[in-house]
């Protein structure tokens, strides 16, 4: 008979963070704390959680969640309905992208603990401090571990190579985190708020190991740089690095090697015909991604993104010539963009899809937490320019996924006016 669970921890799992999932189980399962808690998955988009799924969720429980900023409005109404039973509900735990950027938010919230950056050691003290009953739901929220302890802090990412994403209890098996922060800081995105860490070799073959045990024939990569991966100096390609990493995939037998494509996407200023040589002689993508962002050398100055216009057109130039299609990702509605600029950006994809086998990724932008951009409102755009990017998707030349990030901005600073109202007035 199977001895019983002296903890409950109910792992919020959604469409959002399902990948994040195996890793933080990783975690516990190095140490064997799986084997004294009762670990649970609770599936169901953000908001959708069920009444009987809620009432599964006792007052003795932890409850962890994983998010974005988009996800917070929805996240927020569900602990709230969590908070509103008689006994308080669970202990409940956020970390995350969210998280990792601000806190202050997810804490008025009402969750109890707060994770505050990249935080693998951190959880691992969480797992064991569970087990000694040192926390209370309702108590007050709180940061883990707390400020004095030294760890989890911005930036702080432990002995992170010693964990894959890759779980006894999770089947989801996600690409492997190779690099882990950015050498630059695009005023959008959290993620160059830390310097580059790069995964090393052993920890590489480890998680290759455990693919080719599993029997599966696909392998791909998390780098916010894929030609930067190992590289010392920003901008800088060390294709020695990248060249070991794809020879080692091929020969642990992988068929299906995908490299510079989501999500291992390509800065446009890394690209040299030797990069694409290695890449066309490894990787079984035939399209390559690549961040350009904005079609306009002013915005690209004004975000930060360090390159310009015409290493865009080059980047996909020099990939058409070398065998691959190339996926443009770009950003409309950022903070201050003109409709000027949104002109120049149509004009700019309607030249480059007559010259070269290029598909357009639009996306549409969203005030993440810990971006420089965190407080800054979106450009919307006025409804003639709607129905001139809708067609894109309609012509088959673009996609269509700039549609939703615009439902989830107004959505969200429509949230943050109802409920966090001093909140949104720090919008501008």
């Amino acid at each position: 008979m199977a001895a019983a669970k002296e903890k409950r921890v109910a792992f919020r799992v959604f469409s959002g963070n399902r990948l994040t999932i195996p890793l933080l189980l990783n975690i516990w399962e190095r140490h064997g704390l799986d084997a004294r808690l009762g670990i649970q998955a609770v599936m169901a988009e953000p908001g959708r959680l069920t009444a009987a799924q809620a009432a599964a969720l006792l007052s003795s429980d932890a409850c962890v969640y994983s998010f974005m900023t988009p996800h917070l409005p929805l996240i927020a109404g569900e602990i709230k309905g969590l908070r509103g039973r008689g006994h308080g509900g669970p202990l409940l735990v956020a970390g995350g992208p969210h998280v990792a950027g601000e806190q202050e938010l997810a804490r008025a919230c009402g969750f109890d603990l707060l994770f505050g950056g990249a935080g693998e050691e951190e959880f691992l003290q969480f797992g064991r401090d569970l087990l000694e009953g040192k926390f209370k739901p309702g108590s007050g929220p709180v940061a883990f571990p707390a400020p004095e302890c030294g760890t989890g802090r911005k930036g702080a990412s432990g002995n992170w190579e010693m964990y894959i994403p890759v779980s006894r209890l999770f089947k989801t098996v996600p690409p492997l985190e190779i690099s882990r922060g950015c050498s630059w800081k695009c005023r959008y995105c959290q993620t160059g708020r830390i310097k580059p860490l790069h995964r090393g070799e052993e920890s590489i073959a480890f998680y290759l190991d455990e693919l080719r045990r599993r029997g599966l024939p696909r392998v791909g990569f998390i780098s916010p740089s894929a030609l930067e991966f190992g590289a010392s100096r920003p901008g800088r390609p060390c294709l020695e690095r990248i060249a070991g990493l794809l020879e080692r995939c091929r020969l642990s037998g992988f068929r299906l090697i995908e490299y510079g494509i989501f999500p291992s996407e390509i800065r446009p200023d890394t690209v040299s015909p030797e990069a694409l040589r290695l890449l066309r002689r490894h990787v079984a993508n035939r399209r390559l991604t690549f961040g350009a962002q904005s079609a306009a050398d002013s915005r690209l100055k004004a975000i930060g993104r360090g390159h310009r216009a015409a290493d865009v057109e080059n980047a996909v130039r020099a990939a058409n010539d070398a065998g691959f299609a190339a996926n443009l990702d770009f950003i409309i509605a950022l903070p201050g963009e003109t409709a000027d600029e949104r002109a120049e950006l149509l004009e700019f994809m309607a030249r480059l899809g007559r010259r070269f086998r290029v598909y357009f990724q639009l996306h549409h932008f969203f005030p993440l937490a810990g971006s420089a951009f965190a407080r800054r409102k979106p450009s919307f755009l006025s409804q003639k320019e709607r129905t001139a990017f809708m067609a894109l998707r309609r012509s088959g030349s673009a996609s269509d996924w700039w549609l939703e990030g615009e439902r989830s901005a107004h959505a969200y600073l429509a949230w943050l006016e109802r409920d966090f109202p001093g909140f949104f007035a720090q919008f501008g």
